[in-house]
């Protein structure tokens, strides 16, 4: 009975993390896109969104680009290298002073936690489940504006909820489930942060 109590409160833990972490990837990315496009030297403001904008591509090819076969390995690791070493040199540039580097360093940061849930959401709810989810969420958006009944800055805030409530759903839901039921998937989901015992095929209590 101890063991599932640890357990249980292991998985509520993962919950909170997860929540932080969505509201990490959408309302403070907010913040730091709203201090770049508030930054003086246009430059400045364009490094820094190539920073990010490298990054996530980065991210997404390593994650997705088709590696069976020896050429295909080798074109992946030297896609990825000029990728890094771009996102290093629009780091540098970016820099004016020393102060400057919060931008681009805080930057990776963030496109890497965003990116990080948006995997584990892709991994638990698969493109079906996103995409039922964002009309889910996109249709009484898009008819509240359609009839004017919301302004464009609500809307966008809606859609930030939507978008938040998106990744923490897929990033914890493992975690939710064996928290209230006390039971795991047969089949893995991605799982979310810390659930490394989903998907081991036993429905029962872990």
């Amino acid at each position: 009975m101890e063991k599932v109590e640890v357990k249980k409160n292991k998985n509520w833990l993962m919950i909170i993390v997860n929540l932080i972490l969505a509201l990490i990837s959408v309302y403070l990315f907010e913040i730091w896109f709203e201090k770049v496009i508030g930054l003086d030297n246009t430059f400045q403001k364009f490094a820094n969104i190539a920073v990010v904008a490298l990054t996530a591509l980065t991210y997404f090819i390593g994650k997705t680009y088709y590696i069976k076969g020896v050429m295909n390995t080798a074109k992946k690791i030297f896609t990825l290298l000029v990728l890094a070493l771009a996102t290093l040199g629009m780091m540098l540039l970016s820099v004016k002073v020393p102060a400057d580097i919060v931008y681009p360093f805080t930057g990776v940061i963030l496109v890497s936690i965003a990116f990080y849930m948006l995997s584990l959401t892709a991994g638990t709810l698969n493109t079906v489940g996103m995409i039922g989810l964002t009309l889910l969420f996109a249709t009484p958006i898009a008819f509240l504006k359609w009839f004017d009944k919301i302004d464009w800055s609500m809307a966008g805030e809606l859609s930030q909820f939507g978008l938040f409530v998106i990744l923490f759903l897929g990033g914890t839901w493992s975690q939710i489930r064996a928290a209230i039921h006390g039971i795991r998937g047969v089949n893995a989901d991605g799982g979310g942060f810390g659930d490394e015992g989903d998907g081991d095929g036993d429905t029962g209590d872990e």
